[in-house]
């Protein structure tokens, strides 16, 4: 009898458990084709996107309920120097188990095509009714079409344009009709209106930076946590991500912070620019200087 209480006890607590989560699936597109390096207070060299690369995997390794996928675009290069090697790699996780980590080829690829190939084919199309969060780490997107984003690839063409059909690609890739809750767009000065505008046939709110953030990336290690909350609405989610990576930064760096949500479903040609019913901001001012310490 008393087993059968305490077997009734966990049962009972792993369905309310379970009522307090909810899939989600997270899409990470990392760009490592660039100039990526930075110092630390040491004077050690470190490498920006390879440090994305672990924190998105660490992410995926916490995800216990959902999908994982990621996108690592590498510097193209060639086996004895005529062969083109793979130039990127893709990890796949589910549920914080590792399914699937292999190399695939961007050479001929115009937006994210391999990437929504590779999602067409692998992703679990259960999860196409939950809750999507898409990140881009790189440098920022120019608002025009032009050469030289890649720096191995130095004649291939990135911009606004290219980036939105990228998305309508990944989009279409693993669409139910619903938006993504959420777009994070860890880039310098592409959290304006007009990405903003490009991108809101696609999601419900956009996550970005409308200054320079210097290479120090949006933390993401806060969807581990979100992934949790079953219960919070796409605003409540983008709110939390932006906050908790504010945080982080304003304790790292002595630069600039400054971050801002998009509410993608406002018409930005209705809402007064000063209105805070779009856009929400946060922000810290440069700390330079000494700190006197008494």
């Amino acid at each position: 009898m008393k087993s059968i209480l305490i077997f009734s006890v966990c049962l009972f607590l792993y369905t309310l458990v379970q009522a307090n989560t909810d899939e989600i699936r997270i899409i990470y597109i990392i760009h490592a084709d660039g100039n990526y390096l930075f110092h630390n207070e040491e004077g050690d060299p470190l490498n920006a996107a390879e440090r994305m690369l672990s924190q998105s995997i660490f992410v995926e390794e916490n995800i216990k309920n959902g999908e994982v996928l990621i996108f690592y675009q590498k510097p193209a290069e060639n086996f004895l120097f005529f062969f083109p090697e793979d130039n990127g790699e893709f990890y796949y996780y589910k549920n914080g188990i590792k399914i699937l980590d292999e190399s695939y080829s961007r050479k001929d690829s115009s937006g994210f095509d391999s990437e929504s190939s590779l999602l067409k084919k692998y992703s679990d199309p259960s999860y196409n009714n939950f809750r999507t969060v898409l990140l881009y780490y790189g440098h920022e997107i120019p608002l025009n079409d032009t050469s030289g984003y890649s720096q191995s690839q130095p004649a291939k063409e990135f911009g606004l344009n290219i980036f939105k059909e990228g998305i309508k690609q990944v989009f279409d890739s693993i669409s139910s009709h619903k938006k993504f809750d959420m777009i994070v767009l860890s880039t310098c000065k592409n959290g304006n209106n007009k990405t903003a505008e490009e991108l809101s046939p696609f999601a419900d709110y956009l996550v970005g930076s409308p200054a320079e953030i210097h290479l120090s990336y949006l933390n993401s290690e806060s969807l581990i946590k979100l992934s949790r909350e079953g219960d919070l609405t796409a605003k409540e989610m983008a709110a939390e991500f932006a906050e908790n990576a504010y945080n982080i930064m304003s304790q790292t760096v002595s630069t600039e912070v400054s971050i801002s949500i998009f509410d993608l479903n406002k018409d930005v040609e209705k809402t007064p620019k000063d209105s805070n019913e779009r856009i929400t901001n946060l922000y810290r001012p440069a700390m330079f200087g000494r700190k006197i310490i008494h």
